[in-house]
């Protein structure tokens, strides 16, 4: 009866996506990547109570992500219903509203979870969320929102100089968090949607060169010791493997011992390398170890569709709902490429969770609600209410 009523519920929301001219690739895509984060959170949970795999308990593992994957949709659909024109309407109150929850992790409501160094949760009757997660969408809407109003004024330095404040604020919020991995991101995003929306190449220039003094700036100015401690240990893993580094060393060697097929996803015979929080930021290392690369192949190219059919319909569509589209686009992307140059030992641990796969309740939820970004929008419906005009956005080819 529970399959029946589950097979029912997917049903609904399949007709009614597509009632909406919501994208059914990008959900099926979407609900793929779950199923497999899924998979792994029940295989964590079974071998984890024979051994102890990662910090924290995993006890409930299974229930709680798929407690996540069931709001995420219910999100979706409620963004679906709401529409993409309402949303551009009632932009800058949607992102006043996402940047003032946000706000509230430097109020007492704010608190940082056990091994944690950011402030960037929210508990509130007994649960917490992570509001920036909320944020990211909320920016997605708002910029997309603000890059379609500039219209053909958007290589103005007037105009372009109002739209690196509004991506530098939500940046600058989460910096202020100790979340310096969500500030790349805000940073990612902005950078992509400015050009899909059609920044000149002379802007493009600029930015490439300005690259290495920001990096510098940053590194003189902004960065901790042990950021810094954190860019080194890319170089160099072994300067200190029993505190900083022991997290991605393990990562790493998880990673290789999974060879091509791993060790099982439900074999609880053979000892698997500790990775401290493997149900979520490290969540592809235990992939490996347990799926080998096979299962991260199958990881790897599912995001890669997700991000190429967010990109199609981007070029497909016009006005702000194709720059909504293209920032999921380059959320999804973001997160994935950091994430997994994180496990491998190629970037710094940054606490960026992987796409739909990763534990967490926050950034699960969202994501999903995310690809209610992607659908096609005709010229009447992007313009309707608007005096302007602007060209195609040129988009990011893959």
């Amino acid at each position: 009866m529970r399959l029946n009523n589950l097979a029912l519920a997917l049903g609904m929301i399949l007709l009614y996506n597509k009632m909406e001219r919501a994208d059914l690739p990008m959900l099926l895509l979407a609900l793929s990547l779950c199923g497999v984060g899924l998979l792994l959170a029940a295989s964590m949970e079974y071998i984890g109570a024979a051994q102890e795999l990662t910090s924290g308990s995993t006890d409930g593992l299974l229930k709680r992500q798929a407690a996540a994957v069931a709001a995420g949709l219910s999100f979706r659909e409620a963004l679906i219903l709401f529409g993409s024109r309402r949303a551009v309407k009632a932009a800058p109150f949607i992102f006043a509203g996402g940047a003032l929850l946000t706000a509230l992790t430097f109020s007492p409501l704010g608190v940082s979870p056990a091994g944690s160094d950011d402030r960037a949760w929210l508990e509130l009757g007994g649960t917490t969320i992570q509001p920036s997660e909320i944020l990211k969408l909320c920016f997605i809407i708002s910029f997309a929102a603000h890059l379609d109003r500039c219209g053909e004024k958007l290589n103005s330095p007037g105009a372009l100089g109002l739209l690196l404040l509004h991506s530098a604020f939500p940046a600058a919020l989460c910096w202020a968090q100790g979340d310096q991995g969500t500030a790349l991101i805000f940073i990612i995003v902005a950078g992509w949607m400015l050009v899909s929306a059609g920044i000149s190449m002379k802007w493009r220039l600029a930015a490439a060169v300005m690259i290495p003094a920001a990096g510098w700036a940053a590194w003189r100015f902004l960065l901790a010791e042990h950021h810094k401690q954190r860019l080194a240990l890319i170089a160099q893993p072994s300067l200190d493997p029993l505190g900083a580094g022991f997290q991605q060393l393990c990562s790493r060697r998880a990673i290789a011992g999974g060879g091509w097929l791993g060790s099982g996803l439900f074999f609880r015979q053979r000892d698997l390398v500790y990775v401290s929080q493997a149900q979520n930021d490290m969540i592809f290392s235990y992939a490996a170890q347990t799926g080998g690369f096979l299962l991260c192949a199958v990881i790897i190219i599912l995001l890669f569709a997700a991000v190429l059919r967010a990109v199609t319909v981007s070029h497909r569509s016009l006005g702000a709902g194709s720059l909504m589209s293209s920032g999921t686009a380059a959320l999804i992307f973001s997160h994935a490429f950091l994430n997994i140059a994180m496990t491998l030992g190629l970037a710094p641990v940054i606490g960026v969770p992987l796409p739909f796969v990763s534990s967490g309740g926050t950034a699960a939820a969202c994501m999903l609600g995310a690809t209610a970004f992607v659908r096609a929008e005709n010229r009447k419906e992007s313009y309707e209410d608007n005096d302007h005009t602007r060209p195609e956005p040129q988009g990011l080819d893959l």
